[in-house]
């Protein structure tokens, strides 16, 4: 696995990073002044945990697509699962205030994991009982989300004006994802179990990937649903729990994002893009549990330095445009693996027909 990562990811975030160095100097930048930059990053605790905090959501995000992808389905609705996973998480919070914070915390999480996979069910239930294009379904349900939240803010839990919602917090005004021993370690109060939380999903999309008969069915009915009907599977249940299962990762990140660093439900205008860009880290990630977590980390870092080369003259969309060259040459190294194998099977069949 480690290898496939590796090959899958380093070679095109080497390209990318050199086009970037070239693109840099020809705006009249210098790559050591952005070497100092990435320096100070790294030697300041509380960037650190700003990298850790723009990495969470896209982890989670990145584990829903990965999972999907390795059950053969699309799911472009990421977006939309943790846009509700977080509405939910932030309603339960907000209407339990007062109550054990444990149990509030638990309940909260829960039901952000819960609505997200429901959501992503949705299209699953459509394609095993339709077999209309999970692709179509879950775009359409972004769109469906990101409208919902926009009426259920200002109806449900209202705060100071309709955009946003209550605090989520206990009645001491306490997050119920601050942790001391974190914010102590990187004096950032915006960090807190969600990072705990995060890595546990890591852990739990490669046991059930990878270490249980479950994962393997789903696998199976992914890469081949007529063969695996034949031996017994049941093709269109694991449809609908990959496409759940799948959606409950993005819920989650919905939820550690409201009830961690924003900390209330915010009725955007536009997608917050932790969906989207959680394909891009599926892809470099190689649909694994280790390469999305390490592809995140990467989004995570170019997030928080886009703001840090403003400084010294860089423009912001140097980030995005490297992101979009990893994604593309990700891509590319793809299809010259597939069109390399299938040069290399044509030609063992023509050596052997002779």
């Amino acid at each position: 696995m480690l290898k496939k990562i590796l090959t899958n990811a380093v070679l095109p975030i080497l390209a990318s990073f050199i086009i970037g160095a070239i693109l840099i100097s020809a705006i009249g930048a210098s790559p050591g002044d952005v070497m100092e930059v990435i320096g100070g990053i790294f030697s300041d605790s509380n960037s650190i945990a700003e990298i850790f905090v723009s990495t969470i959501p896209l982890i989670c995000t990145g584990l829903s697509v990965a999972f999907a992808f390795r059950t053969g389905l699309f799911n472009i609705g990421a977006e939309g699962q943790f846009i509700m996973g977080g509405l939910f998480a932030g309603i339960v919070a907000i209407k339990m205030q007062g109550m054990n914070f444990y149990l509030v915390l638990i309940a909260s999480i829960l039901a952000g994991i819960i609505v997200g996979g429901i959501w992503a069910g949705i299209a699953g239930y459509l394609k095993a009982k339709f077999n209309i294009s999970e692709v179509v379904v879950t775009i359409m349900l972004n769109y469906t989300a990101l409208y919902f939240v926009q009426f259920a803010v200002p109806k449900f839990i209202r705060g100071t004006n309709d955009i946003i919602s209550k605090p989520i917090a206990t009645e001491d005004g306490v997050g119920y994802l601050h942790n001391s021993l974190i914010e102590g370690i990187f004096n950032n109060y915006r960090l807190g179990t969600d990072l705990f939380l995060a890595i546990f999903g890591v852990i739990i999309f490669y046991i059930v990937m990878e270490k249980t008969v479950f994962g393997y069915e789903l696998r199976s009915v992914g890469f081949n649903p007529s063969a695996s009907k034949f031996v017994g599977m049941k093709v269109n249940r694991n449809t609908v729990l990959s496409m759940a299962i799948s959606g409950a990762f993005a819920g989650l990140g919905g939820a550690l994002y409201n009830m961690g660093p924003v900390g209330q439900v915010v009725a955007g205008s536009t997608f917050q893009g932790f969906g989207y860009m959680g394909v891009a880290v599926a892809l470099i990630g190689a649909n694994t549990a280790l390469g999305s977590l390490l592809g995140a980390l990467l989004f995570g870092f170019l997030g928080v330095l886009t703001p840090q080369l403003s400084f010294i003259g860089i423009p912001k969309d140097i980030a995005n445009i490297l992101i979009g060259l990893i994604v593309l040459f990700v891509a590319a190294k793809s299809i010259f693996d597939n069109k390399l194998l299938s040069n290399l099977l044509r030609s063992k069949k023509q050596k052997g027909d002779k």
